[in-house]
């Protein structure tokens, strides 16, 4: 069997009804919480290259994407202090008065510059750091992302009423444009007060939320929706109820998939099959993807792969459906003055744990190797399921 092509015959894995060509799925990846801790920005201001230093090992993980999401867990406000002050912004990434870490996070904006370059498309706001600095730290957070080129979920600034929740990113496959929308919300915000209406809540919006999804789903010029809450319990792996319940109602609305985050610890993946046939993805929590969080289960997290493909079906109008999924396993090294997020199978013997760990929570089978070419390469001829894992590895 070529080296990339996948396995036969397991049955621990997640699949989806139909065929599709490997070279012509549309590759989206996602990963959790960019959650900057004192410490990670203290790392950042000490490497040449700031905050991209911890995002090169994976940098080419993210950009084998055609649209790559993640939750920038807190402001990127410039010149915001603690006490919501606007200030002359230090000449330094990190200062703990400016730009901070727990419990009140604010990040320097390059921080955007280094997810851009390391291949991220869209950012969730909305979060429950989301007004650590503030209104203005909301307001500010939007205008540097924008100017980063990202596009965001979840949040709006002061007197944008009119702009929506959501974001579409689009993607070339075969000639033609795809249009990706993605909404965001989340729990709470910590119990500071959402004056202005910036923040999507998700379980107090909820009828919102709903009704958008189902508005995108019925749009000729949205392919799919992608639907990013911020929820559940702290570091518990299993979902909680309320979860299940608006993840359901949500593939049932139209979306396409289900990303979640806030646990900072792997939840399970799982298939949802909607009344009328379609297959979505829950993905209840992706963990962290950067942190200075010690735990093993705090430091392991993955890159969640979708495979999208046109659907068919005559009712589906050419949108795109689930073909694929796969996760490439990844840890936080944070040890010997290196703080960075690398793929495990290119770590060494103590990633070994986390890769143990992450097998505990996900189906196996649709484990990838740590390959930027994803699905791309496993063209291995009929009988094959897609979204598996070199028998190698």
């Amino acid at each position: 069997m070529p080296q990339n092509c996948p396995a036969r015959g397991a049955d621990d894995m997640i699949s989806f009804q139909g065929t599709a060509a490997t070279s012509d799925l549309i590759a989206v990846a996602a990963v959790g919480d960019v959650l900057l801790h004192d410490a990670v920005q203290k790392f950042a201001m000490s490497r040449p290259d700031g905050f991209a230093s911890l995002f090169h090992p994976v940098a080419d993980l993210i950009r084998g994407a055609d649209i790559a999401f993640a939750n920038l867990e807190g402001p990127a406000a410039a010149g915001i202090t603690k006490t919501g002050r606007a200030t002359a912004p230090p000449a330094t990434l990190w200062d703990d008065w400016v730009y901070s870490g727990y419990p009140m996070f604010n990040y320097h904006p390059s921080v955007l510059d280094a997810l851009k370059g390391a291949g991220f498309d869209v950012l969730l706001t909305a979060n429950n750091h989301a007004l650590d600095r503030y209104a203005i730290g909301a307001d500010r957070t939007i205008d540097a992302i924008r100017a980063a080129d990202l596009r965001f979920t979840g949040t709006r600034k002061r007197g944008e009423d009119g702009q929506p929740w959501y974001t579409v990113a689009e993607t070339a496959k075969g000639g033609t444009i795809r249009r990706i929308a993605w909404l965001g919300c989340t729990y709470g915000t910590n119990g500071l007060p959402d004056r202005h209406g910036q923040v999507l809540h998700c379980y107090r919006d909820k009828a919102r939320i709903l009704g958008i999804i189902g508005a995108l789903a019925d749009r000729d010029d949205i392919d799919a929706v992608m639907f990013a809450p911020h929820w559940g319990a702290e570091y518990e792996h299993e979902p909680e109820s309320r979860q299940r319940a608006l993840a359901g109602d949500a593939i049932e609305a139209g979306a396409t998939a289900v990303i979640g985050t806030h646990p900072h610890v792997m939840q399970p993946v799982e298939k949802h099959v909607a009344k009328d046939g379609r297959e979505g993805l829950i993905a209840y929590s992706l963990g962290n993807f950067v942190s200075n969080q010690i735990s093993l289960a705090r430091r392991s997290s993955i890159i969640l792969l979708l495979g999208l493909t046109p659907d068919p079906k005559p009712e589906s109008r050419g949108r795109l459906r689930l073909a694929a999924f796969g996760w490439i396993p990844i840890w936080v090294r944070n040890e010997d003055g290196r703080m960075q997020v690398e793929a495990i199978d290119r770590a060494g013997p103590e990633a070994r744990r986390h890769l143990d760990h992450l097998n505990g929570h996900l189906p196996a089978g649709n484990r990838m190797p740590a390959s930027a070419d994803y699905w791309r390469q496993n063209d291995c001829g009929p009988g094959h399921r897609q979204g598996r894992l070199p028998e190698e590895y």
